[in-house]
Formats: C-alpha cells, sequence, structure tokens
C-alpha cells in the first residue's frame, strides 16, 4: 500500500544513463518512494531537486563529471546539506556521500536510502 503524499520521500536521481535513471524512477515508486529523474543538476533554480529529501546520484561516464555534480550538489545553498546516495562502482573514500556498491537490488537501495532518511 502506498503511503500518503506527504509521508512519501522524495529522491532526486541525478546522472548522465536516462535508461537507468527512470527505471530507478519506477523501482523507487514501487516501493513507496516519490523519484524524479535529472540529466542534468538544475543549476539557477531556487529548489534545484524539487526538495528532494535525498539524492541519488549514478556512476557517471567520467571521474571529473561525478565531482563536478558531487561539487555542485555540495556548494549550492539548496542542497548543500542533502544527503547523497552514490551508487559506484569502484570503491569510492571521499566521505562527501553515502557509497553503494553498483549494481545492487532494489531491497538494499531501500535499505540505504531508509537508512539515510533517518539520519537526516
Amino acid at each position: 500500500m502506498l503511503k500518503p503524499a506527504e509521508e512519501q520521500a522524495t529522491i532526486a536521481i541525478l546522472g548522465d544513463d536516462p535508461v537507468i535513471g527512470r527505471a530507478l524512477v519506477s523501482l523507487l515508486a514501487s516501493a513507496d518512494y516519490v523519484a524524479r529523474f535529472f540529466s542534468e543538476y538544475p543549476e539557477g533554480v531556487a529548489e534545484p531537486l524539487g526538495g528532494a529529501r535525498v539524492a541519488l546520484v549514478l556512476p557517471a561516464s567520467s571521474s571529473k563529471r561525478q565531482e563536478a555534480l558531487m561539487h555542485l550538489i555540495k556548494t549550492t545553498p539548496a542542497t548543500a546539506n542533502l544527503p547523497v546516495i552514490e551508487l559506484t562502482t569502484t570503491p569510492n573514500e571521499n566521505g562527501q556521500s553515502i557509497a553503494v556498491p553498483w549494481p545492487c537490488s532494489i531491497e538494499e537501495l531501500r535499505r540505504s536510502i531508509d537508512e539515510t532518511l533517518q539520519d537526516s
């Protein structure tokens, strides 16, 4: 049973791959989340990620692109304190986000999101 809209957590999915992004939107919707996919970080917008409570960052095509995206999230006032879960294909020790090995099951992803929401 779906939670009422005001109880559902909004998850912003950011990344290069629209197929994976849209698939995760559907999977997270089936897990009672409201998810939106962004292929680019929407700069210059008052609420760049639509009031998301967690940012889920897909593996990027390059490490420079990943670093630039993380920099935008952490230096934009509206998202500076937003918890970030980074799906990663390599170990990450940067300390700016929670790293979740990718690919992973929807259960593992949901557990990471729930833990992040509880900690924020």
